[in-house]
């Protein structure tokens, strides 16, 4: 095995490379990369079940490398996420790779918990989460191990969970505690213990509201968290606890009252890759038309900058959205719900409260500033983030 580490020589790296890469000139992209479609788990609610499926992983590090060489100078971050990135071989040398020939980008990964088992046995991987990694995303979606083993169908996958935060804290490395938002996981009972783990190993706690990336089915209605159940969670957190951020164009204008504007990134300043090398613009606008791009190209990331994906995602602002007073900051709310939900990007968000003739009471959300906050999923995809 490794011998101990001394982390303290990583503390503060985090920092220092988000401040170097903001500084670079011209669009520095924040990518979603997911070298596998590997997973040890069977989650009903799986974003990627059906690309994992038809899996067709690039397994050559050559074609990484030459990724990594040609674009890298546009790269601010990449988070490793889509399937777990710890059962892929080529994955420690890719972390390894990137902090030797591009040492200002910020690395990070999402897991499902299997990392902290695996860095127990393996020393190459523990290697290189130490010398590369600035965050690790621990997915925990319920206090309960039982509930929790139960959604993820796996006895295991708790436990990996808590594991991974001890490693987190041995190695002092910043940890976030992320978890589906559905009706059942945002229950009061829920967010307690989820917050207390949080707090147990320093962590963040973050929220993604679950989405139906492969259409709205009977599978896929039951996991949808409902409106009221996500501003009532809301409204608790902000007095129970505190928000951090709300990256969530919808979200963040009508909670806030516009006073806490955020775009939607999405193929604007950051894109998913996925296993078989495609570039969409979204972790969840994953369908066949937006596999735009794939890694294999020369200088895709170039192509970005001049195109975007301008052709794929209307981003004017819905006609049903003209009027209303959070026009200018939510603009119509998350590309990815409207496309998910519609099938196209013509319509208002579908969580959006506001109807003709309809009174919503809206609560003004108190956001708790912290100048310390940092990470590596601010900007990349709309979520929210919470702490003690």
């Amino acid at each position: 095995m490794l011998k101990e580490v001394d982390a303290t020589r990583y503390a503060y790296r985090f920092d220092m490379l988000i401040d170097s890469a903001v500084k670079q000139e011209g669009v520095m992209w924040n990518i979603g990369w997911g070298l596998t479609s590997k997973c040890n788990l069977e989650c009903s609610f799986c974003y990627s079940i059906t690309a994992r499926h038809a899996a067709n992983d690039i397994e050559d590090f050559s074609i990484t490398k030459d990724f990594i060489d040609d674009n890298f100078h546009l790269v601010n971050s990449v988070n490793y996420g889509t399937g777990e990135n710890s059962l892929c071989d080529v994955w420690p040398r890719v972390l390894m790779y990137v902090n030797k020939e591009f040492p200002r980008v910020v690395q990070g990964v999402t897991t499902n918990g299997y990392l902290g088992e695996l860095c127990g046995n393996s020393s190459r991987t523990l290697e290189a989460v130490v010398d590369c990694l600035e965050e690790v995303d621990v997915s925990l979606d319920f206090g309960s191990k039982e509930k929790h083993n139960k959604f993820r169908n796996n006895p295991f996958v708790y436990d990996w969970a808590i594991k991974t935060f001890e490693l987190c804290n041995k190695l002092r490395k910043r940890s976030t505690l992320v978890f589906l938002g559905t009706n059942e996981t945002l229950k009061t009972s829920n967010i307690n213990s989820l917050f207390e783990l949080a707090q147990k190993y320093g962590s963040v706690v973050r929220l993604n509201l679950f989405r139906p990336t492969f259409g709205i089915n009977e599978q896929t209605k039951k996991f949808i968290p409902d409106f009221e159940i996500i501003q009532k969670t809301l409204e608790y957190i902000c007095v129970n606890y505190k928000i951090l951020k709300i990256s969530d164009p919808l979200f963040s204008a009508i909670f806030t009252h516009g006073n806490y504007p955020c775009a939607d990134p999405s193929g604007v300043s950051s894109v998913r890759i996925l296993p078989d090398g495609s570039i969409t613009p979204s972790t969840y606008l994953i369908s066949h038309e937006f596999k735009k791009l794939n890694i294999r190209m020369k200088n895709a990331f170039e192509q970005l900058n001049k195109e975007g994906f301008k052709s794929l995602i209307d981003r004017s602002t819905p006609e049903e959205c003209i009027g209303c007073q959070y026009e200018a900051t939510c603009q119509g709310g998350a590309f990815d719900r409207r496309y998910l939900w519609y099938g196209d990007f013509s319509k208002k968000d579908p969580y959006c409260p506001f109807e003709a003739g309809k009174n919503i009471n809206i609560s003004k959300l108190r956001i708790t500033e912290d100048a310390n906050f940092k990470s590596i999923h601010d900007g990349y995809l709309p979520t929210l983030f919470f702490c003690n």
